[in-house]
């Protein structure tokens, strides 16, 4: 009996493992999948885009193609590549090229409307580069791997064309001239914000990114010395052809005077990073030192006398100079101030003066003089009065005002005119 208990249960048993292994067989001949519980990816942050949103693309001259179908990113190059939607915007249609050859033109206003009918985009677009565009189709030998051409195909194929009044930058390895030839080059094309060589061409720049990029040259500038912007103004003219290379600038490495500073015309040498690799250009800047303040130290209350420790100095910016300020420090010592005084900011001359000798209320000694005869009294002092300033006193006994001039702390004097013999 207990034989063929066991006998049974070994043949159960069998029996499920083989009915197991026929339905993983089935599964793999049938390419079915057992479900498996997956976690869920992360979620991805999102940007949001906006009215407020800027967005800066740059035309190229340029642009060859081996679709007939010509599309955004055929033409347009994103100053930040990272732009959210870009992928998708680039793929948007902007027309048909000519089949037999003939080039296409394209212009930023055609552009613009492209990317603002598109999907989740912003609405203050800036545009660097050319105004138009050219696009060619060419039936290429192999079937292209994207209908577009890289950026830097199209960029080396722009500086061929002839006439053209934009010049991409180039950054081949190229010999670093003298400090002395360098600022001969490129005075001969900039002289006070104006060309000299007929031959050398203005910078064609969007005015807002060209203001950008003169913003970032002077933070350059002030992290090699922060304190070289307060002492000069420093003026920069965004037309100047060498502006032209930095086009492609997406922000300043390092800005360097060639051959030191000084006021006046300097040479600058500016390092940028580039879409297509680093930008080295040259500058001509102009530098105006600024004027010199007397400032106080820390903020000084009002009726307090100032000392030599309580000042020094501080370049003030041209467009915020007064000339009412002080600029000597001898004129400032001893002196009282009639006001609170800010500290490191700018001492109008209205708000010192001399020291107060004699104050409302004082009791003070009244001299009066006529020739040679001299009475001395006293009076009630009316009102503050530094030397030789008027006051008006109030007599004693008896009760009468007159007005004195203050000769020292506590004392005034009157002169009357001694009589004359007829």
């Amino acid at each position: 009996m207990l034989k063929m208990k066991f006998a049974s249960f070994i043949r159960i048993t069998v029996q499920s493992l083989a009915l197991i292994a026929g339905v993983s067989d089935a599964c793999a001949q049938t390419g079915a999948f057992v479900p498996v519980r997956k976690s869920r990816p992360a979620a991805t942050p999102r940007t949001t885009i906006n009215t407020s949103t800027d967005w800066t693309f740059r035309m190229k001259s340029e642009s060859v193609v081996n679709s007939p179908i010509v599309r955004l990113g055929d033409v347009v190059v994103p100053l930040d590549p990272n732009i959210p939607g870009w992928p998708r915007m680039s793929r948007s249609a902007v027309g048909l090229v000519p089949v037999n050859g003939k080039a296409m033109r394209v212009d930023r206003e055609r552009l613009t409307e492209v990317i603002l009918n598109a999907e989740a985009t912003p609405r203050r677009l800036h545009w660097i580069g050319p105004d138009t565009t050219e696009v060619t189709y060419v039936v290429a030998a192999k079937p292209p791997v994207h209908s577009s051409m890289p950026a830097s195909s199209s960029i080396a194929a722009s500086s061929s064309i002839a006439g053209s009044a934009i010049q991409q930058a180039h950054y081949h390895g190229q010999t670093s001239p003298s400090g002395q030839d360098v600022m001969q080059q490129a005075a001969a094309q900039t002289i006070n914000g104006q060309i000299t060589d007929p031959t050398a061409q203005r910078a064609n720049l969007d005015p807002q990114f060209a203001e950008r990029l003169i913003q970032w040259i002077k933070l350059a500038i002030s992290r090699g010395d922060a304190s070289l912007l307060q002492r000069y103004d420093i003026r920069i003219d965004r037309h100047q052809a060498a502006m032209q290379k930095l086009e492609l600038a997406r922000g300043i490495q390092a800005a360097d005077f060639v051959n030191g500073v000084k006021p006046g015309q300097c040479v600058l040498r500016v390092v940028s990073n580039g879409l297509e690799g680093n930008i080295q250009t040259n500058l001509i800047v102009n530098l105006e030192k600024n004027p010199v303040a007397i400032v106080p130290v820390k903020s000084i209350r009002s009726g307090n006398r100032i000392g030599r420790a309580d000042l020094t100095e501080r370049p003030i910016p041209i467009d915020q100079w007064d000339d009412s300020y002080c600029t000597d420090p001898i004129e400032l010592v001893g002196m009282e101030t009639r006001s609170n005084l800010r500290g490191n900011e700018p001492i109008p001359r209205s708000q010192v003066g001399k020291p107060t000798l004699i104050r409302r209320g004082d009791l003070v000694e009244v001299r009066v003089v006529n020739g040679s005869i001299s009475v001395t009294t006293n009076a009630k002092a009316l009102g503050d009065g530094a030397e030789s300033e008027l006051v008006e006193i109030e007599t004693l006994e008896p009760r009468k005002r007159l007005v004195a001039r203050v000769v020292d702390s506590s004392v005034v004097e009157i002169v009357t005119r001694a009589p004359q013999a007829h």
